[in-house]
């Protein structure tokens, strides 16, 4: 496989993503280059971007067909990805997204060979998707590679707000009657204790009534303050 430049790397990271900041690349090249070098590659692929709140130049993102034939030269085997609106109010959910990958990937503890994020997942066909519906796409899906080559799917959700009762009823037992879930890798990033602590009880809940088999089977609840204690000082340099 031909080597990837580091441009090339931006670009698929940005549309995979959907929206990112400067140093949300930085952080996923390994903290190597400056904002301002980046930021002079995003202008020369393209990119755009729009102020948001006090994040220093703003969060940036693709919306031109002509960049997405430049990542098929060299991923000529990727998925044609959709292109996505950017609205205001999906932000802050996708730089945490952003923040849990980078955490994730660069990790010592978790040797992630493969990301697909909701983006990517929406652009597949339903037998690709595993036959995730549009309604139920999760926020992203990875495999962990273990020590003896096998490779581990993990299903990842990042909770900034709660949900109503009747829609964790929903998913939780959607994710239970998969056949691909097992082992508790349903992973719940929760943003707050207060948040997993009503996941946990919600599960709970679940399980008296039935309609959950046992609490502890399926679904990993963490707060990201946690995520960040126990993966984040044991970063690793990204690889190509």
């Amino acid at each position: 496989m031909k080597d990837i430049p580091k441009k090339i790397r931006i670009l698929r990271f940005v549309i995979e993503q959907g929206v990112v900041t400067l140093d949300d690349i930085r952080c996923f090249l390994g903290n190597q280059d400056r904002k301002d070098s980046i930021r002079v590659t995003l202008y020369k692929l393209g990119a755009s971007h729009v102020k948001y709140g006090k994040i220093s130049h703003g969060v940036w993102y693709i919306n031109n067909a002509g960049s997405l034939e430049l990542i098929k030269t060299y991923y000529p085997d990727l998925t044609q990805i959709v292109i996505r609106k950017v609205y205001l109010h999906h932000i802050p959910h996708a730089l945490g997204i952003n923040r849990i990958r980078i955490i994730l990937c660069q990790n010592l503890k978790v040797d992630i060979d493969t990301w697909w994020s909701e983006n990517y997942i929406r652009s597949l066909s339903p037998r690709q998707r595993f036959g995730i519906s549009f309604t139920k796409i999760p926020d992203a899906i990875f495999w962990r590679l273990r020590s003896d080559g096998s490779r581990q799917k993990f299903f990842l959700e990042y909770e900034r707000t709660l949900k109503s009762k009747s829609r964790y009823t929903e998913i939780f037992q959607y994710y239970a009657n998969r056949k691909d879930v097992t082992k508790r890798n349903v992973l719940y990033i929760c943003a707050d204790e207060i948040i997993k602590d009503e996941l946990e009880k919600i599960e709970k809940f679940l399980v008296k009534s039935a309609k959950l088999e046992s609490a502890g089977l399926y679904f990993q609840f963490i707060t990201f303050k946690s995520l960040v204690h126990q993966y984040l000082f044991q970063s690793k340099k990204r690889r190509n």
